[in-house]
């Protein structure tokens, strides 16, 4: 018995080795094709729903170059084969590494296994196979946030849930020299953290594609964060110097204790650390975040197109400061940074309190899903309702017809031996009344229904647009689906990898293969059957004049502002297509003092002057609690009174969704609450009673959040539009396709 427990042991050892050390290889010609473990998804990591990197490395053994295709596959949110490709020429007698990238679909399970293939261009012959085991996949509502260092920079703290809306994973083992060479491999995180240990900037694997993936990746809303070093920086003189927010000129050197907003340090363990301070000129558009002992600026960041980016100049990953058992306590800088309102308390701590019932487990609070209305408000389940009602109507009257009524009539009339014949003339009838009924209210075009959020800028033309929609096609077979066909350069993206888990209709009975370019996958033949597809868009690009698969040119708030009196003032007007509704104003005075809101009265319509000289009465957006066992929500700012209000409480049930229709009022609080999800008054954790605490998730529309933009001096507006046309210019087999839905419009004005 021994030798056999002793046997299974050394089977299980050897299975856990080969699945989470060794490559996996596969060779059929003179390709050999080999995956690293940690190079499938992020560090190992993916999260259903988003873009997911897999990189491959390929040895042509051949003594000449070739041609081949690099395959991963996938299925969609419908069950249709999904083919992401890419085209790469092998050098002769050498590896080449080759990124692939796949919309993993929201049903994505943790036993899957995914396929490899590398073909030959021109044949299509099969030359390497590979079986991968998937990345180790997060549930879809978790926040992921990554890090390039060796430590965690005092940010596991965070990743308790104790008094947070949503769960934050972190994924480590990040590097510079292993970053996607596309924008789209990083959107399953809204936050990459980079300090010492995390590869340098200027190192050679740090391709030029990465780098302007990275770009890319922050100009559409990401937050990238770097952490200087203690001793020695390589960042000002690489080829991402552009993203940062002050040049080499305006840092100093110093050396002091650390800084108090790191956490309380007994007088004598406190010791002098070398650190660096920048100096921010008027004007420049730079927020200063922190400071240090003497009031200079240390941690600094500045918008970067739609995302945002952070120095800070002091080493997190600086050994002294880990023995000090620093970034901790009450007064941590990530708060700071990204502006989280939720308290850190430590593990111990945490336990003593639930043990006492003074604080709630995450797992006892009602969850409500934020993103869960955009599913039904694109469904098109609207359309078919007058269809299956006639359908309805129409059987109940064929049995009427069929059964009692004919049986009582021909019994009345002594001619019971036609019934047969009745019958058989009834049913022809109601046949064609079926089928020409079917023919008359079926759609004989196509249309798209979608929930589209558009951010723009007031000193670029440039717009970002993420958009979910159903394209509906009247026809069988594949269609061309092309974003912005004039600009086919442009690094957009589409895919359906569906919506939320656990609300889906279920895939096809006759699921389809269609090709995806992985390198560049604006344009897809998507299979139709006469039924709406679900894709999921992502967008940047110009739409304030006429373009191919635009509808009408969006032109968003034009005029100049200027600050007055420490308040916004000026003129502003827009060309939308429709008045904007439900506006509501922010803003943000600097350097990361609490924003004001306040709302306008009346929808604003297009062409109208909007004027700002009249100060508006406003309130603060958020305001953090003094005491949290004695919480007032009214007292908590503009996003306290909004989560008073409850909204989502009809989706609490988790088993329901798409069927639940949602007013335009609760959509707007839905909205607001996603935009500034970051910064929300945390949930009431010291509740453990019933009704218990309510958490708000986000398995949709983390794309909305607006929060790392709250620390500039700028005024952003939010509003929508209703029945609103699609702001993305596409194309379905090369023809503009009507389109309604919602609109979210943020535009964001920068004061000097």
């Amino acid at each position: 018995m021994h030798g056999v427990t002793k046997c299974l042991a050394l089977a299980v050892g050897l299975a856990l080795t080969i699945f989470t050390a060794q490559p996996v290889v596969g060779q059929i010609d003179d390709v050999l094709l080999t995956v690293e473990r940690e190079h499938i998804g992020l560090a190992g990591q993916a999260l259903p729903g988003a873009w997911t990197p897999v990189r491959i490395e390929l040895d042509n053994r051949s003594s000449q170059a070739r041609q081949v295709l690099c395959r991963w596959l996938l299925e969609d949110a419908d069950g249709d084969r999904v083919l992401a490709q890419r085209r790469v020429t092998l050098d002769a007698l050498r590896k080449s590494p080759v990124w692939l990238y796949g919309p993993l679909p929201v049903s994505t399970g943790p036993r899957e296994t995914w396929t490899i293939q590398v073909l030959d261009a021109s044949s299509t012959a099969q030359l390497a196979r590979a079986d991968i085991p998937p990345a180790k996949v997060k549930p879809q509502r978790v926040r992921l946030i990554g890090i390039a260092a060796g430590q965690d920079l005092g940010l596991t703290p965070y990743t308790t849930e104790a008094t947070s809306h949503e769960d934050i994973d972190l994924i480590r083992d990040l590097s510079l020299t292993s970053l996607p060479d596309r924008w789209y491999g990083l959107s399953a995180i809204d936050t990459l953290v980079w300090a010492r240990g995390g590869g340098e900037p200027d190192d050679a694997q740090v391709s030029g594609e990465a780098q302007q993936a990275l770009r890319q990746w922050v100009r559409r809303g990401g937050h990238l964060v770097v952490v200087l070093p203690s001793i020695g920086q390589s960042w000002t003189g690489s080829g991402l110097a552009d993203l940062l927010p002050v040049k080499q000129d305006r840092m100093s050197r110093i050396q002091d204790a650390p800084p108090g907003w790191l956490g309380d340090v007994i007088a004598d363990e406190m010791i002098s650390i070398e650190m660096t301070v920048f100096k921010v000129g008027e004007g420049d558009g730079v927020e200063v975040v922190l400071k240090d002992r003497e009031g200079r600026p240390m941690v600094v960041a500045k918008r970067y197109g739609f995302g945002r980016v952070t120095l800070i100049g002091v080493d997190l990953a600086d050994n002294r400061l880990v023995r000090m058992d620093l970034p901790r306590g009450r007064h941590t800088i990530w708060n700071d940074i990204f502006r989280w309102q939720t308290p850190v308390y430590s593990e111990s701590y945490i336990k003593s309190e639930i043990t006492e019932s003074q604080m709630s487990k995450p797992t006892s609070r009602t969850p409500i899903p934020l993103g869960r209305f955009i599913p039904g408000h694109i469904s098109m389940r609207s359309t078919a309702a007058p269809a299956m009602l006639g359908a309805i109507l129409i059987f109940g009257l064929y049995w009427l017809v069929a059964g009692p009524v004919s049986f009582i009539t021909l019994k009345k009339k002594k001619a019971n031996r036609h019934s047969w014949v009745v019958f058989v003339l009834v049913v022809v009838c109601f046949s064609v009344v079926s089928w020409a009924g079917a023919w008359l209210i079926a759609p004989n075009e196509s249309t798209v229904a979608h929930f589209t959020v558009l951010d723009a800028q007031a000193n670029s033309p440039t717009v970002h647009a993420h958009s979910w929609m159903s394209v509906y096609v009247p026809q069988f077979g594949d269609q061309l689906i092309e974003l912005d066909p004039d600009h086919p350069s442009a690094l957009n993206t589409l895919a359906s990898p569906g919506l939320v888990t656990g609300i889906e209709d279920g895939g096809f009975l006759d699921p389809q293969s269609y090709t995806l370019d992985a390198g560049a996958p604006r344009s897809a033949d998507i299979p139709f059957r006469s039924t709406a597809k679900q894709l999921e868009v992502d967008f940047l690009g110009r739409i304030d004049k006429p373009i191919a698969g635009l509808a009408q040119p969006f032109v968003l708030p034009q005029g100049t502002l200027e600050l007055k009196n420490f308040w916004p003032s000026g003129r502003l007007s827009h060309g939308l297509p429709g008045p904007l509704r439900d506006v509501v104003m922010i803003y943000c005075p600097g350097d990361n003092q609490t924003p004001w809101v306040w709302r306008l009265a009346d929808p604003w319509e297009p062409k109208q002057i909007l004027d700002l000289t009249k100060r508006q009465a406003a309130e603060r957006l958020v305001i953090k609690p003094r005491d949290f066992f004695k919480r007032q929500l009214l007292a908590e700012g503009f996003l306290g009174k909004l989560i008073k209000l409850n909204p989502g409480h009809q989706y609490i049930d988790t088993a329901t969704g798409m069927d639940i229709e949602t007013s335009s009022s609760e959509m707007v609080q839905f909205i607001q609450l996603l935009c500034f999800y970051d910064t929300l008054p945390p949930p009431d954790f010291r509740k453990t009673g019933f009704p218990f605490a309510v958490s708000y998730k986000r398995a949709l529309g983390k794309q909305l959040d607006l929060t790392h933009l709250l620390s500039g001096r700028r005024l952003i507006v939010i509003g929508h539009l209703e029945d609103s046309p699609l702001p993305i210019p596409m194309t379905v087999a090369g023809n503009e396709v009507p389109a309604s839905g919602w609109t979210a419009v943020r535009w964001v004005y920068d004061f000097k």
